[in-house]
């Protein structure tokens, strides 16, 4: 009974620290410069990144300024300052993405690592969701903290399943694939400035 009771309040506590990152997944599934396999990868270390900070803090007693987290919101406004100039600069995205990696800058690189901007994404506009996680690691034990992390692992794949079939849906799908890479830039600077908002 106390193990469905903890698997039904990881997976609420799922729903409601990750309900906004579905819009954000839609967006990556209607880019065809994202494939499915990069967003489910980035989205992964995403979460689970805010996952292992969370048990490192909670075993170490560590104690992580939300603020501090919160300042990586100026790496999604970068990124999304530099993918709109490219679209206002009518810039060829796939030529650039055959470009040489080694002759580019570190800034570059990591712009164009799909699975590192999902990643970064994920991270940072979960980062509060840490304050969430450390106080259900206190009152639990390792067994449950166990349980609880495989809970948002199944629910990762979840979340990246639905996301992935409302892109493909005809009415609401078709608009956002035709849309999705324009949006994409807007999405991120929305969102670093809400993380820097919320950091504050």
């Amino acid at each position: 009974m106390e193990l469905i009771f903890l698997i039904f309040t990881a997976v609420a506590m799922f729903i409601a620290t990750n309900l906004d990152d579905l819009f954000v997944l839609m967006i990556f599934f209607s880019n065809k410069e994202f494939t499915a396999r990069q967003i489910v990868l980035g989205q992964y270390i995403g979460v689970m990144a805010l996952m292992a900070i969370s048990a490192l803090s909670y075993f170490l007693k560590l104690v992580i300024p939300a603020n501090w987290i919160g300042l990586l919101g100026i790496l999604p406004i970068l990124i999304g300052l530099k993918n709109l100039k490219d679209l206002k600069s009518n810039n060829d995205i796939s030529a650039n993405h055959n470009t040489n990696e080694e002759n580019k800058g570190l800034f570059s690189r990591f712009r164009n690592s799909k699975s590192s901007l999902v990643a970064l994404v994920s991270f940072t506009n979960g980062g509060d969701n840490i304050g969430v996680y450390i106080p259900l690691f206190v009152s639990i034990g390792l067994q449950q903290i166990l349980v609880v992390i495989s809970v948002f692992l199944v629910m990762i794949s979840v979340w990246c399943y639905i996301s992935f079939n409302l892109v493909e849906n005809s009415i609401l799908g078709d608009k956002i694939k035709k849309y999705g890479h324009i949006i994409l830039p807007f999405v991120l600077i929305f969102l670093g400035i809400i993380i820097l908002i919320r950091s504050l």
